[in-house]
């Protein structure tokens, strides 16, 4: 209950903090204090104008951390009283690091004087920390009651109603609908912070139409850049509230019995609705504090509404239904590998944004879009190739080949046209180059590695190859050439993967073994093979992420931050060769290494990027 509590009081301050955070933008009082995190070299300076909105703001901030240590503290106390509680406290663990890693963001974004990539992130991570305390909020409240305690109300009709007519589709359409609301506010982050706002003009008359600056009249689609960004965010709004508002109505329908659903599904309705109209008053009232300020304050709330509904969704999946809880397009979406993959994008963007060359946006836009269309396409189709395989393992054995959910021609034709349409596009539309890298990756990751699995160990060096090329199509989509920052991001990449898989093979051996893949840890003496290919990587890896450092003339800033992540990655895969020769234990640190390894290499990519 403490933790409940807490939680939502951390809830109603971040969420103040957020529209605090808009204000200060808003009213161009983002480097009222020069410095960081004092201003002016004071914790408390004179409070008043400019100063107390954001040292207000940085002051407010270090409240909604505080309340976070709180949740930290609250639920380790009580981790032992079941499982529950437990994964309770490493998600308030993940809050922190998240509230950690926005205050340091929120220091990049003063010293570095908004640069518009950090300010966007600033935005994007604190919505991220905002839905999880939701999620520990609502984990919280359903500690004490058993989830169909939560739903006691709803009469056993309907109860066989839900069971009998439950279509998973529905929840996972609420999902969806978060996803593509997410990437709108993102979107319209950067628009504003990259000066867009007021780029098709100010007043009612430009607030459906955007005004040509070359035409001098009102179009759907400008000439510049900058406006034709603006009616993007724009036009990608009316989608995105056409998705939401089917989504939810298609939820509040399907619970019209059950009225604690019934609401939850027609607030997001709501908000998205007030978000869409006070849209189109920010631009009629000239871009004002108060209509920007409470734009920002819908898209907010839009996206709590949409996370807390399919969190009661998900309750209702896990207390009434006992049945499938896929729906074919939650099947597409396994299919495609969706955590490997976007690991993937994420470090072909990475590729882009380093690229010391200018690019147009929307020719960026369209080669992250190629790329990562290559990605899922190669994805698909290696899931097609090992389901026999994965129907041997525990960890795959639900994918939807293995699980017999789908037809193996779906998923073949859906891979193959992936591939068909995005490789082609790349090369006519960005360059050869980063088209015949997307050929190569494809190539070496279905053709090479996939069977090599099977026959040797050393697939994981092949395997390698096509994860690291992503960041280097990122580069080359901008430069068109590989030069040797392009080489450093391939090395860091290359290597990261080698005792990041060498640690999933460790604690997941056995499943390896049933589908008969070749892994270090299965052969002879394989566990100290394993444990030295760790080190002996891990340490490859220290000397890898310097080498931004030496010759590509990376920030100081960056260098310390490699410096000092690297030398606690590699003091943790030492601690390998002391553990007791117990193969719980074993199996524990290489668990415990393979997650370090997620943290590591965002923290050293996100350094290279914010301290370039």
């Amino acid at each position: 209950m403490r933790v409940k509590n807490l939680s939502l009081v951390a809830i109603i301050t971040t969420f103040v903090l957020i529209i605090w955070g808009a204000v200060v933008h808003n009213t161009e009082s983002s480097l009222a204090c020069p410095d960081w995190p004092l201003c002016y070299n004071s914790f408390f300076p004179k409070m008043e104008g400019a100063i107390l909105i954001e040292h207000g703001h940085r002051l407010l901030a270090t409240l909604v951390g505080i309340f976070t240590i709180g949740l930290v503290v609250l639920s380790f106390i009580e981790r032992k009283k079941s499982v529950s509680h437990k994964y309770l406290f490493k998600i308030s663990c993940l809050a922190l690091f998240l509230v950690i890693a926005q205050g340091a963001l929120g220091g990049i974004t003063v010293i570095y004087r908004l640069p518009t990539i950090v300010s966007t992130s600033h935005l994007g991570l604190s919505l991220l920390f905002f839905a999880t305390l939701i999620y520990i909020h609502h984990q919280a409240g359903s500690k004490a009651i058993c989830n169909k305690e939560r739903f006691n109300n709803i009469s056993l009709e309907t109860q066989n109603y839900i069971q009998s007519n439950w279509k998973p589709i529905i929840r996972h359409g609420i999902l969806l609908s978060l996803a593509f609301l997410y990437m709108q506010i993102l979107l319209g982050a950067f628009m504003r912070h990259a000066g867009a706002g007021a780029a098709c003009g100010l007043g009612p008359n430009n607030s459906l139409l955007c005004m040509d600056y070359e035409t001098q009249g009102l179009t759907f689609w400008p000439s510049l850049a900058q406006a034709q960004l603006h009616m993007i965010h724009r036009m990608f709004a009316i989608f995105v509230f056409l998705v939401v508002s089917f989504f939810s109505i298609r939820a509040r329908h399907f619970f019209k019995n059950v009225k604690a659903i019934r609401i939850a599904s027609f607030l997001p309705f709501l908000f998205i609705s007030f978000q869409v109209l006070i849209g189109i008053f920010t631009v009629a009232l000239n871009l004002s504090v108060v209509p920007t300020t409470l734009h920002l304050a819908g898209a907010a709330l839009s996206l709590a509404a949409l996370w807390k509904l399919n969190l009661l969704l998900k309750d209702i999946e896990n207390s009434f239904f006992l049945g499938n809880k896929h729906s074919f397009f939650s099947d597409i979406v396994d299919l495609t590998k969706p955590r490997l993959s976007l690991l993937v994008i994420v470090t072909a963007l990475v590729g882009t944004l380093l690229a010391p060359d200018k690019i147009y946006f929307f020719k960026a836009l369209l080669s992250l879009f190629l790329i990562t269309l290559v990605v899922l396409g190669a994805a698909t189709l290696n899931c097609y190739i090992e389901r026999e395989g994965d129907a041997k393992m525990i960890r795959t054995k639900d994918r939807p080949l293995p699980a017999k959910r789908m037809d193996p021609g779906t998923a073949l034709w859906f891979g193959a046209i992936l591939l068909i349409v995005s490789i082609p596009t790349i090369i006519i539309f960005i360059n050869a180059l980063t088209g015949i890298l997307a050929i190569i990756a494809a190539a070496l990751y279905l053709y090479a590695y996939t069977p090599m699995k099977k026959k040797s160990e050393f697939a994981v060096y092949v395997g390698a190859i096509p994860g690291a090329l992503p960041p280097v199509m990122g580069w080359t989509a901008v430069t068109g050439k590989i030069d040797f920052m392009a080489v450093a991001l391939f090395l860091i990449l290359f290597i990261w993967q080698l005792p990041h898989f060498l640690a999933i093979s460790l604690y997941h051996a056995e499943d390896y073994g049933a589908a008969d893949i070749k892994v270090y840890p299965n052969l002879k003496r394989g566990l100290q093979i394993t444990k030295i290919g760790i080190f002996v990587f891990t340490l490859m890896l220290f000397g890898a992420a310097l080498l931004p450092s030496f010759f590509s003339h990376a920030s100081y800033i960056y260098t310390r931050a490699a410096f000092f992540l690297s030398t606690i990655f590699l003091i943790y895969a030492g601690l390998g060769f002391f553990l007791k020769p117990d193969i719980a234990l074993q199996r524990q640190w290489a668990k415990n290494y393979f997650y370090g390894s997620l943290f590591y290499l965002p923290l050293l990519l996100g350094a290279l990027i914010f301290f370039k």
